[in-house]
């Protein structure tokens, strides 16, 4: 009995070859997205939406750009209604912000807090921060004021 002869035509090789190259390729183009995405998501922080912006330092014009933003702490929302710049005199120490101010915010549906507390708020896109939050007074009883120098 005789054996079939296994012959490769040149269309065959090829076929063969091309369709090799072509996944080679693929696998290294798949392998080098996921690489090149997961270092631009470790130097942005892992998430593309957020922002760098640091509210716990960040001076007069990020705040004033935050008026209307809605935050949240320990089961209350609030929402940043105004900033007033303070009156200060004096050369300021390096490092500080520009001038000092202060940070308006209503609690929602017209809740109270206690005053005089340090609170973690968060803001939805750049995260938590300290503040320490004071009542107004009774005149406005769901209003907190923060003052940051």
């Amino acid at each position: 009995m005789e054996k079939p002869s296994f012959r490769l035509s040149r269309r065959k090789v090829i076929f063969i070859v091309g369709g090799a190259a072509t996944a080679v390729g693929a696998l290294l183009t798949a392998a080098t997205r996921s690489l090149v995405d997961s270092q631009a998501s470790s130097q942005t922080g892992g998430s593309a939406s957020r922002t760098t912006v640091d509210l716990a330092t960040a001076g007069y014009d990020t705040w004033l750009a935050q008026v209307g933003t809605k935050f949240s702490t320990a089961g209350y929302d609030l929402k940043l209604v105004g900033i007033a710049p303070l009156l200060s005199t004096g050369a300021r120490p390096a490092g500080l912000r520009d001038r000092a101010f202060a940070l308006n915010f209503d609690v929602a549906a017209g809740r109270t807090m206690a005053g005089e507390l340090i609170y973690t708020i968060s803001h939805p896109q750049y995260g938590p921060l300290q503040l320490f939050l004071s009542a107004t007074g009774p005149q406005t009883p769901s209003r907190m004021l923060a003052v940051l120098n």
